[in-house]
């Protein structure tokens, strides 16, 4: 917004100087919001007394939870010039350039801080989670080990120690630690935060909700926890479409906004589009964007893509893929939300399509700064943003049904077709035959995310099986290969009279691997209300029939529209017992699960499903409209 870069400017021009009662009107100039007022009252207290370093870090503090990092460090690097040995600083800037995606300069600061003073436990920490994220495991722990040993009643060692343990996928085990910390400190939103992320992984939807709101409780602004809080809901049934859209509302302001609206180029032929996100690689959003970017007309349309990962490694193939299909790549992890809103204005970006919403990559706050004239979310999120500058949610009419709009803040853009495509990977195996004639038995499959296996979706599932005697069920996730969570998983079927020996329970497997595994599997369970997305298509594409069953929420009808647009609306079940009772006959009628098998890949090819070029025709004529009609 207009002042903003010369505020900033003048700011970290302040800061190398002596005019230290300056920095906090400056620092509040420099930002769009200005709602951490205690913050900056006790700065001024500090900068009365004369502790400049003490104000600093305050002030670096403050930018950091309003996701201001480059400022948060350019404001903790000045602590580090005026005094070069300071290891408090030197650990809490490597930690935020952990966050940054730069664990190697994380690595370097941790190493320096800790040779000037060996014992501080968070330095210890801190690189922990640097090592771990350049792939030093052994370092890693042996640094864990040392934070623990050094402070054993210190909440933020033990959080460290689930991160790490979390990221080994001993999920049950990190939030032993998350727990920990909390009996040691109920207050300490970063806790709270991390424990409901694995219990949401554990399906556990309802208690993760729980955790992040009383870490959004203890923390108002953190982006974090709202967004947590919004993802989890939608794996989670007790909320309507009120709670949905009152939630949406409210963790939306926590990005703040009142970005002044960028003013609309002159009239062009050419239309430059941006995506936005962090997930250009083998990731359901990318494989269903890269149809569509092949689809683009670039004779009238412009890609540019802002991919938000850190740059820790090579790119895998559908990155590749993406980056060719694109006229601009922009590697923009490293930016905070000012610059990266600079970034798309000065590329003159006319729609910015936002392809992460509240998941992981998500940079919702340069959608804030209003950083395009027209600002839509489509693809990777499925449901309301709460940010009044997201001008409109694109979706497929079949998935929004009846009543879709009051679950949204924005206005709705609704495709008359599929808002989705899909093209198969090369390595994708030929359809398997039917498996229950070798089997002996039939066995249903699920490779959802565990995520969405709540206790309704498995007392449902246990009615399934129990009707159908002798089928098993065959469930595949990276969470598997954590032998307590799959103990867990089987606990909690073995209480509906599931015995274990009827679940097969599967870890991580490479992709083509992953794909053949359909071979083993009959029929697929679609989940509920968080229904399949990629997870879906590729168990159709590899011929296996799925069963859905779609409620209101538009999350929850994915699958659905897939099967209406291959004519296969039968196989969605408006009620648990409709679902039991279409399980049971198709399990009995092997002549159709043969014919569906031979004939799912052609629907596949012959429907919209695979249409990425008409897909970016209807994509395009939204963005032309929105374009004409000034968002």
């Amino acid at each position: 917004m207009p002042g903003d870069d010369a505020a900033r400017r003048a700011y970290l021009s302040a800061l190398g100087g002596e005019a230290m009662a300056s920095w906090p009107a400056l620092a509040a100039a420099s930002h769009r919001r200005g709602d951490r007022v205690a913050l900056f009252e006790r700065a001024a207290e500090i900068v009365a007394r004369g502790d400049a370093l003490a104000a600093l870090q305050v002030l670096a503090q403050w930018h950091h939870e309003a996701g201001e990092t480059a400022l948060a460090e350019a404001v903790l690097r000045e602590v580090l010039r005026r005094a070069p040995a300071m290891p408090g600083a030197m650990a809490n800037l490597g930690l935020m350039l952990s966050t940054l995606g730069r664990p190697q300069e994380a690595v370097e600061l941790h190493r320096r801080a800790l040779a000037l003073q060996p014992d501080l436990a968070a330095a210890w920490g801190n690189l922990a989670l640097a090592l771990r994220a350049l792939g030093d495991d052994a370092g890693a722990a042996d640094a864990e080990q040392a934070a623990l040993r050094l402070a054993p009643h210190s909440p933020e060692a033990h959080i460290n120690a689930g991160l790490a343990l979390y990221g080994q996928g001993r999920i049950l085990e990190s939030m032993a630690a998350y727990r920990h910390a909390l009996q040691l400190r109920h207050d300490l939103p970063e806790a709270w935060i991390n424990l409901g992320i694995a219990l949401q992984d554990v399906g556990d939807a309802s208690a993760a909700c729980e955790a992040f709101e009383r870490a959004l409780a203890l923390a108002p602004h953190d982006q974090r926890a709202a967004s947590n809080l919004l993802m989890a809901m939608q794996y989670a049934g007790q909320f309507d479409a009120a709670g949905l859209r009152q939630a949406a509302t409210r963790c939306g302001t926590v990005w703040g906004g009142g970005g002044q609206v960028t003013p609309f180029p002159a009239p062009s032929s050419i239309l430059r589009v941006g995506y936005l996100g962090g997930d250009f690689r083998q990731h359901p959003v990318g494989w269903m964007l890269l149809p569509v970017l092949h689809g683009h007309d670039r004779a009238r349309v412009k890609i540019h893509c802002f991919d938000t990962r850190p740059d820790t490694g090579p790119a895998d193939p559908i990155t590749l893929e993406l980056r060719q299909a694109s006229d601009q790549w922009h590697k923009v992890g490293a930016l905070d939300d000012a610059a990266l809103a600079a970034l798309i204005r000065a590329n003159g970006i006319d729609v910015l399509v936002d392809l992460a919403g509240h998941t992981a990559g998500a940079r919702l706050g340069a959608l804030a700064l209003r950083a395009a004239p027209v600002q839509l979310s489509w693809l990777g999120y499925f449901a309301s943003t709460g940010l009044a500058e997201v001008d409109a949610v694109v979706i497929g009419g079949a998935v929004a049904g009846e009543g879709a709009a009051q679950y949204y803040t924005e206005a709705l853009e609704v495709l008359p077709r599929l808002h989705m495509s899909y093209t198969a990977p090369s390595y994708a195996p030929p359809v398997a035959p039917c498996p229950s004639p070798r089997h002996g038995a039939l066995t249903f499959g699920s490779f959802n995310n565990t995520a969405k296996l709540s206790d309704e979706v498995v007392r449902l599932w246990s009615r399934v099986l129990t009707e159908v005697a002798d089928s098993r069920l065959v469930l595949k996730w990276k969470c598997f290969a954590d032998p307590g969570f799959g103990a867990h998983t089987l606990q909690r079927f073995a209480r509906h009279g599931v015995a274990p020996q009827r679940i097969d329970l599967r870890p991580h497997s490479p992709h083509a691997d992953m794909l053949a595994e359909y071979g083993d599997i009959d029929l697929a369970l679609d989940t509920f209300p968080f229904s399949g997305g990629l997870t879906s298509l590729e168990a159709l594409w590899m011929g296996v029939p799925v069963l859905t069953m779609p409620w209101l929420r538009p999350v929850s009808r994915q699958t659905l529209a897939m099967l209406e647009a291959l004519g296969l609306a039968d196989l969605a079940a408006p009620t648990p017992g409709a679902f039991v009772a279409l399980a049971c006959a198709l399990a009995a009628d092997l002549p159709r699960r043969q014919a569906l098998r031979a004939d799912l890949r052609e629907r596949m090819r012959a429907s919209v499903l695979s249409d990425g070029a008409g897909l970016a025709r209807a994509l395009e004529s939204i963005y032309f409209t929105r374009r004409a009609g000034g968002a």
